[in-house]
């Protein structure tokens, strides 16, 4: 995921014609409305509700439909995410692996609860439902990067990372 961008960006023209994109290639514009929330979601960080209206706008859905779109999609996120987004799986094969260690540690790291920005603005950590990496328990994912198995000592070097911004997806 990227870093959040200001609401300006929300009118750059090379956004506004790969969303024009998206609408004109699907059978019906309601079909559209997925991929539309993610391409504003990877620009912006998140789907606040200027992204909202104009995923609504574009695809001819009502603004309610599309925050129940969002609020029901656990990848769709509709507050501010720091510059990484790490989902720690807490299915039962994760928690049975010790993903609740994973995410004890993640958050004292941020400092905050899970889905508050990181005092370093750098890192939001979110229990995430499966991730489909049950044969690598515990596992979670930073970004669209899953990993795992994850150990407490694994966990540290990728926080350490993160927070340095050297860490990179494979």
């Amino acid at each position: 995921m990227s870093s959040p961008i200001s609401t300006a960006d929300l009118h750059d023209e090379a956004l506004l014609a790969r969303l024009r994109a998206m609408v004109a290639e699907s059978p019906v514009p309601e079909a559209a409305i997925s991929e539309i929330l993610q391409a504003l979601q990877k620009a912006r960080g998140y789907i606040d509700d200027e992204a909202l209206q104009l995923a609504a706008t574009m695809t001819g859905l009502s603004p309610v439909k599309v925050e129940e779109l969002c609020t029901f999609y656990s990848l769709l996120l509709r507050e501010p995410v720091g510059i990484h987004v790490m989902r720690v799986c807490d299915s039962i094969a994760c928690h049975m692996a010790g993903a609740q260690d994973i995410l004890a540690q993640a958050r004292q790291h941020c400092g905050v609860e899970f889905g508050e920005v990181s005092r370093s603005g750098k890192l939001t950590v979110i229990p995430h439902v499966c991730i489909g990496m049950c044969d690598r328990a515990p596992a979670l994912m930073v970004d669209d990067e899953a990993l795992g198995p994850m150990d407490k000592q694994a966990l540290t070097r990728l926080l350490a990372q993160l927070e340095a911004d050297v860490w990179k997806p494979s």
